[in-house]
């Protein structure tokens, strides 16, 4: 269930640091948050030092009060005025929601960003640019020519499969429809049953 209001987050060994946040779905803000701290970056230098030092267990999460879309920031600065939280970097509230960047600054983000997607691997010289050019030429992702497949169905076409072989398949075949649960897909209905 979405529930948009404010939240905050508060340390049990030490509840006079908290922090104050909004969100129009806080169960979404508080995995968001979880994440950046599980992934040490973490907006917040102050909460990231805590959930380092004394981990997520230490952590309470509250809602504490639910409020509409349009007024959450009044309300959020409201709640930041009277607690003056420990945890918060930024004591005005503030949100991008609906914000959009101009066609000039989604360039300047664009031409930053270029080559930064593996910063640690090394560049590739020519020649091996070259050598792995050739090797994958005309490779579409499968592992067998047509040819290949067609030998390989006509040499197990009719070949009777073992019950292990049989067992092995069922097996495999439950694990995945365990794993699908209630979204089970059409095929696996129709060919093993509910």
């Amino acid at each position: 269930m979405r529930v948009s209001g404010i939240y905050q987050i508060q340390s049990k060994l030490k509840p006079e640091r908290i922090y104050i946040g909004s969100s129009i779905c806080i169960s979404n803000r508080w995995n968001g948050h979880l994440k950046a701290l599980r992934r040490n970056k973490h907006h917040s230098p102050k909460l990231q030092n805590h959930f380092n030092k004394y981990g997520q267990i230490d952590l309470q999460f509250s809602v504490l009060l639910s409020c509409p879309k349009e007024d959450l920031i009044k309300t959020e600065q409201f709640f930041i005025d009277s607690y003056s939280p420990f945890f918060n970097t930024c004591k005005i509230a503030g949100n991008t929601l609906g914000f959009k960047f101009s066609n000039e600054s989604k360039k300047k983000i664009s031409e930053k960003a270029k080559g930064r997607k593996y910063p640690n691997r090394r560049k590739m010289t020519d020649a091996e640019k070259q050598n792995l050019r050739e090797k994958n030429l005309g490779k579409t992702g499968t592992k067998h020519t047509i040819e290949s497949k067609t030998k390989l169905s006509i040499a197990f076409k009719g070949k009777p499969l073992s019950e292990e072989t049989k067992r092995k398949f069922r097996e495999g075949w439950e694990k995945r429809r365990i794993r699908l649960g209630k979204n089970k897909s059409r095929y696996l209905i129709k060919k093993y049953g509910t």
